[in-house]
């Protein structure tokens, strides 16, 4: 009875141990391979392919929107600004090139009111939007 309980404590330190080690080694994989993406440089960012110029790019809002909004109908447009070359990124996922569009804009929320205007950026690359940043917010920075 004494060599069970032994060998039981013995067995769930071992998997504790284990356990803890997969976390040590996923947290080691995570640095490593977060080290691999990297922000451009100012040069890079200026040879960059950042796509097509989206001359209909409040067309491509407007589709954007009615595909997300509850309520399509009810969508209220304030202003929609003329798009700019801009990147986005992090040091996790690299950079995404594309034209960044300022889009200010009302709609009814699942109740049947309307939630009042808020500006919104949308990152659009060869005529299709590729990030979405609710109220212009990109990890704490704002982009509208």
């Amino acid at each position: 009875m004494i060599e069970a309980r032994i060998q039981w404590r013995d067995k769930a330190r071992l998997y504790k141990q284990g356990k803890i080690m997969k976390h040590v080694l996923a947290g080691i994989a995570l640095c490593l391979l977060g080290g691999c993406a990297s922000l451009p440089s100012p040069q890079e960012a200026a040879n960059a392919d950042y796509g097509q110029y989206p001359s209909d790019y409040e067309q491509i809002a407007h589709n954007y929107y009615e595909m997300i909004a509850k309520d399509p109908s009810s969508l209220q447009y304030r202003s929609i600004t003329v798009p700019r070359q801009f990147w986005l990124g992090n040091r996790f996922t690299g950079a995404q090139y594309g034209y960044l569009v300022c889009v200010t804009v009302n709609a009814k929320n699942g109740f049947g009111g309307y939630v009042g205007f808020e500006t919104d950026a949308l990152l659009i690359r060869n005529g299709t939007v590729i990030q979405y940043l609710q109220r212009g917010d990109w990890f704490g920075r704002q982009m509208c």
